[in-house]
C-alpha cells in the first residue's frame, strides 16, 4: 500500500533545492562563472579586511588571523543563508506578479515555495570560499581545539545562517503589508555585510548592543569566534549568552518563519 504521508517540511524544501540545483546546472558555463564571481567577490571583501588590518597593526588588539577566523565564520554562515533564504530578495516580485497565489493552492508550504522557486547559484561559490577560509584560519588562529570546540564551531557557523535568514525573513514578511521591503532587506544586509567580519568589540558599547539586541548581528560570528579564541574579555554580554549563539539563531528563525506564516494572512493577490 502507498505511503499517502504527506512529506516534511524538511523533505520537501530538500527534494525542491534538489531539483533547482539539477536545473541550474544545465547551464553549466553560467554555473561555472557565477560560483567564480562569487568566490572572487568574496576574496576581494577579505582582501580589503587585510589591508584595513595591516594599515591599523591590529583591531582593536586582534590579528589579521583572529579577524580572518571570524570573516570564515561569517562568510560560511553567510554561505549557508543563501542556500536556504537567498530568495527572499524577490519576495516582493512573487507578490506583485501574483506568483504567490500559485504557491498558495499547492499542496506545499508557501514558504517553502519560495525559498526554493530559484537555486541561488552565488551560494555554491560562497560555500567553498567560506570553506576554504574558515579551515585554513582555524589551523593558524590560536585556538585550543577540543571535540567539543569543533562541534560548536559546526553549530556555531549552522547558527549563523540562521541569524542571517531570521532577520531577513522577518523583514521580508513586511512584503505582505508593504508590497517591497527591499529597501529593508538592503539596509540589513548592509549592516551584515559592513560590520559582520571585525570584533565588535572595537565599537562604541551602544552600537555593540544594538548589534545584539535589536539586529542580532554579534551571535552570527563575532560572539562564537572570541569564545573560541579564548577572548572572553572581550564580549559585552553575559558568556552563557554568547556560548547560546547557536540556540539563538534557532529561536529567532523559529520566530520568523512564525511571523511569516501570520503575515500571510495579509496577502491582497493582484488579480492576474
Amino acid at each position: 500500500m502507498a505511503d499517502l504521508t504527506p512529506p516534511s517540511t524538511l523533505r520537501q524544501f530538500a527534494v525542491l533545492l534538489r531539483i533547482g540545483l539539477a536545473s541550474a546546472v544545465q547551464y553549466r558555463a553560467n554555473f561555472v562563472l557565477t560560483s567564480v564571481g562569487a568566490i572572487f567577490y568574496e576574496a576581494v571583501s577579505l582582501a580589503f579586511v587585510g589591508v584595513i588590518v595591516h594599515a591599523f597593526g591590529s583591531i582593536g588588539g586582534w590579528s589579521f588571523v583572529e579577524v580572518a577566523f571570524v570573516y570564515g565564520i561569517r562568510s560560511t554562515g553567510h554561505a549557508l543563508h543563501g542556500l536556504l533564504s537567498g530568495q527572499l530578495w524577490m519576495t516582493a516580485g512573487v507578490v506583485r506578479r501574483g506568483e504567490f497565489d500559485r504557491y498558495l493552492l499547492r499542496p506545499v508550504d508557501p514558504l517553502v515555495q519560495l525559498l526554493t522557486r530559484r537555486f541561488q547559484i552565488t551560494a555554491v561559490g560562497d560555500v567553498v570560499f567560506g570553506l576554504v577560509v574558515l579551515s585554513v584560519t582555524a589551523v593558524a588562529a590560536p585556538v585550543d581545539w577540543s571535540v567539543g570546540w569543533v562541534a560548536y564551531l559546526v553549530v556555531a557557523v549552522v547558527g549563523s545562517a540562521f541569524v542571517e535568514s531570521a532577520v531577513m525573513l522577518a523583514l521580508a514578511s513586511s512584503t505582505f503589508r508593504l508590497l517591497d521591503a527591499s529597501p529593508l532587506l538592503s539596509v540589513a544586509d548592509r549592516v551584515f555585510v559592513t560590520f559582520g567580519p571585525y570584533p565588535l568589540s572595537v565599537l562604541p558599547r551602544a552600537v555593540g548592543y544594538l548589534l545584539t539586541f535589536v539586529l542580532p548581528l554579534a551571535y552570527a560570528a563575532f560572539f562564537p569566534a572570541a569564545l573560541l579564541l579564548g577572548r572572553t574579555k572581550d564580549l559585552f554580554v553575559p558568556t552563557w549568552l554568547a556560548l547560546a549563539s547557536p540556540a539563538v539563531g534557532l529561536l529567532l528563525y523559529a520566530g520568523a518563519v512564525r511571523l511569516f506564516h501570520r503575515q500571510v494572512r495579509h496577502y491582497a493577490s493582484p488579480g492576474h
